[in-house]
């Protein structure tokens, strides 16, 4: 079971724009970050979803409800 409410917000985010086909420097413009902050990003996501790289990522949500990922926060 993938646990996505222990991804932050940004993460989510993140997410969200890494399934629409978007490149770190473009996710980094989108959110108005830096590169270096969206790969450390990147990383903490693959830890807590438990998968390797942003493929594993996009693959993983597909095989998700939309609702279970675009959730409300408390």
């Amino acid at each position: 079971m993938v646990h996505l409410n222990k991804l932050t917000h940004r993460e989510q985010e993140i997410i969200q724009i890494l399934i629409r086909g978007k490149l770190d420097k473009e996710i980094a413009d989108e959110l108005d970050i830096s590169l270096d902050t969206v790969k450390k990003h990147n990383k903490s996501i693959y830890k807590k979803l438990n998968v390797r790289n942003r493929s594993e990522v996009i693959a993983l949500i597909n095989t998700l409800d939309v609702n279970d990922f675009f959730f409300e926060r408390a």
